[in-house]
């Protein structure tokens, strides 16, 4: 103790003495020292400048060294580190120089950034040397960290490979259960690592394995630099049942059978910095702790073998009991509890995933039925083992709607979608027999509603089940299938409506000949039995809104090839008369006459959820009724040549229903559809009476509406008491002529221009005159656009003009004295309603200036002459005028005299006028 007391004095007054020599600290483990600190010289003062100090920690041959730097500032910039550094080595085998010099470096830190350092640093086998290097410029803190010796073992399990660092087998006959850690856990693992780890149990076990604490650099998602890879067998060739890097939490595995193969492989080069050979493998920023895995060999998990009776049936890899049913050519079969009608294991949980059929072409749903139950507890708490089912194919046990246990067998389920999942757990439950259920796959048409007849595509839309809610074709908005005829039937309450309108629509690219294609057919009930009709829809027109007063039934039928066709989803509401806007409609009698009908509103726009019709009757069952379109405008559009996608009456149609020559009575043709823009169409009916429907969906956002005239008009062939179409030839009341509407259809104006006093305009006029075109208002506009613009410019400068001058400058640029030829004449001139002088006119001849230096004003009128109004004047009394005056002034000193002109002999010029207002 003396001697090593003495030495360390000799050398601390050597380092002060002497910044060149170099120092050496050692810190080796001994029965009473597994732990302790150490630091740069005077910290946390400066540090000496020129200093080369070497800290060796060793350990026992089966010991590890742990290092934790927890102060850090050295001069220099990381990574560089041309000044002043720190090296680690942590795998070293020796202290002889040679393995230094063979040894990978840990790292090379400077700077204050404690962050760059590693969090932990584990040594690979017992030895860690820490190299410190200052130069002669400048000095810091320097550094301050703990150490401690670690028992080496943990990191060796089951037996080692010869000549192979981190190669272990275990085997179940020595160890059933342990933990199995990464080389340098929970410090910073090295490079370059090829670590296996193979676990083989005996006939009948399997093994599990749980992820206690997981920390790999996470390169990406096919983990290409450092990851952990477990296979399901005994060697790397085995199936792979996860490959894992960056961080996880608990993970739980179990093989197949007895065998499991662990991989562990690092890399350099995480960070791809360029070419500094000391930052290229140095990313301790991330966290890189490794991993610690437990493993236990079990003999209590059931057996996965394949069951004999089920080639659809496949177990999970990975899981304890989880199995997979997928559909197949077998289309049903049998799923039964672990080792049933054994008693099954308790502490387990197994899941079972029964997936049909789901493709572009396919799809199937889930039915389950338990055929045999046994499972101890009580409903519905079922706190010692339960089954649960999830129509929505969920595997979280906190979403089933209810927990089955007690003897008595759980309800047939079906699944909502392509799969349906059962849970089934016995933690806490006492053996019995467990469960066994028929599995079977049904058609799935992925259609909303009532499957009222299992495995075809029938389904009812009662109004006691939901008010409102959406149907669609098969497999929509994916292609649907070939062949297939589905059945859509909605049933409403008594005094109900149904409200039908569609979203979207495409069965092809053909709008006729529906027969040949794949439609959709609407079945109408009419008030009665010989009412009802159907339609058919094809192509992308869509279908109208529809109104159905009792039952109505929808039918889909799709062909072969129908290639890219999504079909249509719709919307379909059970309403009350109430609810609709009906202030429109009713029934109309002719009286052999004509009339107008209008769109509500009209020409305003209509609102949503509209529903009007009309009944128009004839006075006479041989007569027929003629209508025609004066103006109609609503949404959609009937002609395809106008769109490139769909088109239709999608939320705003009006039906026409003409009735059948046959049977008078019956409406059994389909009506027409009209919707969009029509320009003086007429239609005329079969028979004595015609009926329009206009209807709007909850979606219409209105337009301008419809004018519709419509005439009573006598069949062809039958005499003509009153006015005789000249183009149409029909037959119609003589009132309806020179009434100003058109009465006698399409390009027969006769009614309105045979012996009318005003000729009926032509379309797009009025009778005032021709209608203003759209182009002759724009000129309008802009030309008067254009003389606003010019007078406001007149404006501004003539005010900015009169603002020019002040009145100081307008009074010196009057001229002091007038030209001595100019003369001034007043002429006094009457208004027009009498002769006094309220207003007169001016005629300046001529201007002196009197002996007072005023203005003298001549008149040309002498005493002598009659005073008489001017001749423009209406009035003939004579006026009174003033006598004629003249003002003079002498010429003064230095001036000229100014004249007296003459009046009597003088010729006046012609004259400026002014108009003068004398108040």
């Amino acid at each position: 103790l003396l001697v090593a007391g003495g030495y360390l004095l000799f050398l601390l007054i050597t380092s002060r003495a002497d910044y060149n020599r170099d120092c050496k600290h050692f810190f080796n483990s001994t029965t009473a020292n597994k732990s302790g600190t150490f630091n740069s010289s005077s910290w946390p003062g400066l540090y000496p400048l020129n200093s080369h100090c070497i800290y060796y920690f060793v350990g026992l041959q089966n010991e590890r060294v742990e290092l934790n730097i927890t102060d850090f500032q050295l001069q220099g910039v990381y990574p560089q580190c041309q000044f002043d550094y720190l090296d680690i080595y942590a795998d070293l085998l020796t202290l002889e120089p040679e393995a230094q010099i063979s040894s990978r470096l840990l790292g090379r830190f400077c700077g204050d950034r404690i962050d760059i350092l590693p969090t932990h640093i584990i040594s690979t086998a017992n030895i860690i040397l820490v190299e410190f290097h200052s130069d002669s410029h400048r000095s810091a803190r320097g550094f301050y960290g703990s150490f401690r010796f670690l028992d080496g073992s943990i990191y060796e399990i089951g037996t080692k490979s010869p000549n192979q660092y981190c190669q272990f087998t275990i085997e179940s006959i020595y160890e059933k259960k342990g933990q199995i850690l990464s080389p340098t856990y929970p410090g910073v693992y090295p490079d370059n690592l090829n670590c296996s780890y193979g676990l083989h149990g005996v006939a009948g076990e399997r093994i599990q394995i749980s992820f206690n604490d997981f920390s790999l650099f996470h390169g990406g998602d096919y983990c290409p630099y450092d990851s952990l890879t477990v296979y399901d067998g005994p060697t790397r060739h085995a199936p792979v049942l996860g490959k894992f890097c960056g961080e996880h939490g608990p993970v739980t595995f179990f093989s197949s059978g007895e065998h499991l193969y662990l991989e562990f492989i690092t890399r350099t080069g995480r960070m791809g910095l360029a070419n500094d050979p000391y930052d290229s493998s140095v990313d301790y920023k991330f966290n890189r702790r490794g991993f610690n895995v437990s493993f236990s060999f079990r003999q209590d998990l059931i057996n996965m073998d394949k069951p004999a009776e089920s080639q659809n049936m496949y177990h999970i890899r990975g899981t304890a009991c989880d199995m997979r049913v997928i559909s197949n050519s077998s289309r049903n079969g049998t799923i039964n509890s672990p080792r049933y009608p054994k008693n099954f294991p308790v502490n387990i949980t197994c899941i079972y995933y029964i997936d049909g059929h789901y493709s572009q072409d396919r799809l199937e749903k889930v039915k389950i039925k338990f055929t045999d139950f046994s499972i101890p507890g009580s409903m519905p708490d079922c706190n010692s083992g339960y089954v649960a089912i999830d129509e929505e194919g969920r595997p979280d046990a906190r979403v089933f709607k209810e927990r089955y246990c007690g003897p008595y067998l759980p309800p047939d389920t079906s699944s909502k979608n392509s799969r349906l999942v059962l849970i089934f757990n016995t933690d806490n439950a006492r053996e019995s027999r467990g469960f066994s259920a028929f599995y079977e796959f049904i058609p799935d048409y992925g259609i909303p509603g009532e499957n009222v007849e299992e495995g075809k595509c029938t389904y009812l839309y009662a109004s006691k089940s939901s008010k409102s809610g959406t149907f669609n074709s098969p497999h929509h908005p994916l292609r649907y299938p070939d062949n297939t005829h589905c059945r859509y039937i909605f049933r409403p309450e008594p005094g109900e409506r149904i409200l039908i309108s569609f979203y979207t629509f495409f069965l092809g690219e053909k709008d006729t000949a529906c027969d040949n294609n794949d439609f959709l057919e609407i079945f109408h009930s009419g008030r009665t039995a010989g009412d009802s009709y159907s339609v058919k829809h094809c192509g992308r027109r869509f279908p109208g809104p529809i109104l159905a007063h009792k039952q109505l039934e929808i039918q889909f039928i799709s062909r072969r090839n129908s290639k890219n066709s999504t079909g249509f989803e719709a919307r379909f509401e059970f309403v009350h008369p109430d609810s609709l806007n009906t202030d429109c409609g009713g029934r109309v009698h002719s009286y052999g006459t004509g009339g107008i009908i209008v769109s509500p509103g009209f020409p305003e726009k209509y609102s949503s959820r509209t529903y009007c019709r009309w009944t128009i009757k004839a006075s006479s069952p041989f007569n027929d009724i003629l209508i025609y379109f004066f103006a109609f405008q609503t949404e959609g559009t009937v002609s395809r040549e106008e769109t490139t996608s769909n088109y239709g009456c999608q939320n705003a149609v009006l039906r026409l229903y003409r009735g059948n020559a046959r049977y008078p009575t019956m409406y059994v043709e389909a009506p027409e559809e009209k919707c969009g823009k029509l320009d003086g169409e007429p239609f005329l009916s079969n028979n004595d009476t015609f009926e329009l429907e206009f209807l709007t969906s909850s979606r219409a956002l209105g337009a301008k509406g419809f004018k519709i005239t419509w005439t009573e008009v006598h069949k062809e062939g039958v005499s003509c008491d009153f006015f005789r179409c000249s183009k149409s030839e029909y037959c119609i009341h003589s009132e309806l002529a020179c009434n100003q509407v058109p009465n006698c259809g399409r390009g027969d104006n006769s009614d309105e221009e045979e012996g009318c006093p005003t000729p009926f305009p032509k379309r797009g006029e009025s009778a005032a005159g021709p209608a203003v075109s759209k182009f002759d208002i724009l000129h309008i506009a802009i030309g008067a656009s254009i003389s606003s613009f010019f007078c406001i410019v007149l404006v501004i400068c003539g005010l900015y003009h009169r603002r020019r001058l002040s009145p100081e400058q307008i009074r010196t640029r009057r001229r002091p004295f007038p030209p001595e030829q100019d003369t001034v004449e007043v002429r006094y001139v009457a208004a027009d309603s009498s002769c006094n002088t309220t207003d007169r006119l001016l005629q300046l001849d001529h201007v002196g200036l009197n002996e007072n230096g005023k203005a003298a004003v001549t008149s040309p009128l002498t005493p002598n002459q009659n005073k008489k109004c001017l001749p423009d004047s209406a009035v003939t009394t004579p006026c009174e005028s003033p006598p004629p005056f003249s003002l003079k002034k002498q010429p003064s000193e230095g001036e000229q005299a100014i004249k007296t002109v003459d009046t009597a002999n003088h010729k006046p010029q012609t004259p400026r006028i002014q108009k003068v207002s004398i108040v």
